[in-house]
């Protein structure tokens, strides 16, 4: 999971990064710091999104695939 597929999840859940932020217990700017590529995405984020949003591997992986259709136009 890259900071893309944090903000694709993020939107596809019609959120704000505020929002997202309180839903998963961190802070707006790690959010942000996330989304813009100034902090990686921890382990233990990666965790929190998929247990609290239900993701799973079927999820982010269309979220990479839709990353890579966007590389070929």
């Amino acid at each position: 999971m890259d900071a893309q597929a944090v903000r694709a999840i993020r939107i596809s859940q019609n959120m704000k990064q505020v929002e997202f932020a309180k839903a998963l217990s961190v802070s707006k700017s790690c959010i942000a710091a996330v989304e813009n590529g100034y902090r990686p995405v921890s382990t233990k984020l990666r965790i929190k999104i998929a247990q609290i949003f239900g993701l799973d591997s079927d999820v982010l992986t269309a979220i990479q695939r839709a990353k890579e259709s966007d590389k070929l136009l």
